[in-house]
C-alpha cells in the first residue's frame, strides 16, 4: 500500500476510534512508518511540552533537527548530549521498523532525563493491521514506571551489619561510579548492559575484578556490594556520563 491509501484507511477506520481517547489522561500515540505523529491523545501532547495532538501531527521522531521538539523534551542541549539524543532517536525509530517488519509487540522501558531525574515509562507498541496483512502503523500505550525507585524497599532488607569497609580511600572509575548507582538501584546486569552499552561479561568483570576488590569483598559479591552502592548513597546522584536518554528492551528476543 502506498502512503495515500494507508493515511486514508487510518482516517477511514482506525482514527475515528482513537479520537474518543483524545482527551482522557492516556498516554497513546499512533506512528505511520516515517516515525511521524500521526494522532496522539491530548495527555500525551501535554506530557512533552506541547498542548494537544494537532500540535504533534505530522512531526517525525527521525528528524534531528527538530529543535523544539529536543527542546521540550529534554532540559538540556549541548554538542555531546545531541548526539545521545540522536542515538537515541534512532533506537526509537529502529524498534518501530522492527514492528513494522514483525507484525509483533515490543515491549520497553524509556528512560528520559529531565530536572536531575529520570522520568521512567513501559511502553508497548502494538502494530495496527490492515485487512491485507500489512502492518500500516503502531499505536503505543505508555504507563509512569518506578524504574529509580526501588530504594526505600531496599533499604528495608539491607542487613548493613554484614558488611564493613572504609569508603573514604576508595576512588572510583567513571564506569564504576555509573555500574555503582545501578547497582544501588537494583538494575540488573542485563538492564545495565543495555544502559551503558557493554557486553554483560564486561560489566561481570568490573565487579568481580574492580569494585569487590576496592571494597574489600570477597569474589564476585554484587549482593552485597549493591549494599554498599546503598550505604554509600550512590542512589542520590546521577553521575553525569548518564544523564541521556535510555531505552531497555523487554522482550527476550530482541535484548
Amino acid at each position: 500500500m502506498n502512503d495515500k491509501e494507508i493515511e486514508t484507511y487510518l482516517w477511514d477506520n482506525i482514527i475515528p476510534n482513537f479520537l474518543m481517547l483524545v482527551d482522557k489522561p492516556i498516554y497513546s500515540v499512533i506512528f505511520n512508518r516515517h516515525h511521524e505523529f500521526v494522532i496522539c491523545t491530548d495527555f500525551s501532547a501535554r506530557s512533552i511540552g506541547f498542548t494537544t495532538w494537532q500540535d504533534l501531527k505530522g512531526v517525525s521522531i527521525q528528524n534531528h533537527n527538530n529543535d523544539e521538539l529536543i527542546h521540550k523534551v529534554f532540559d538540556i542541549y549541548t554538542a555531546e548530549f545531541a548526539k545521545y539524543i540522536h542515538e537515541y532517536a534512532d533506537q526509537v525509530c529502529k524498534l518501530q521498523d522492527q514492528v513494522f517488519a514483525t507484525g509483533k509487540v515490543i515491549s520497553f522501558i524509556d528512560l528520559l532525563p529531565y530536572g536531575g531525574k529520570f522520568a521512567t515509562f513501559l511502553i508497548n507498541y502494538i502494530p495496527i493491521f490492515h485487512p491485507s496483512g500489512e502492518v500500516i502503523a503502531i499505536q503505543s500505550f505508555a504507563i509512569e514506571s518506578r524504574f529509580f525507585s526501588h530504594q526505600k524497599f531496599l533499604l528495608q532488607l539491607v542487613d548493613f551489619d554484614e558488611i564493613s569497609f572504609d569508603n573514604k580511600k576508595i576512588n572510583l572509575t567513571q564506569r564504576e561510579q555509573e555500574i555503582m548507582f545501578l547497582l544501588a538501584n537494583g538494575i540488573s546486569q542485563e538492564q545495565m548492559a543495555q544502559i551503558l552499552n557493554i557486553q554483560r561479561s564486561t560489566i561481570a568483570n568490573i565487579i568481580a575484578k574492580q569494585l569487590c576488590v576496592k571494597f574489600g569483598l570477597a569474589g564476585s559479591n554484587s549482593k552485597n556490594l549493591a549494599k554498599i552502592a546503598l550505604r554509600c548513597d550512590f542512589h542520590q546522584v546521577i553521575p553525569r556520563s548518564l544523564y541521556r536518554p535510555f531505552i531497555i528492551i523487554l522482550n527476550q528476543d530482541l535484548t
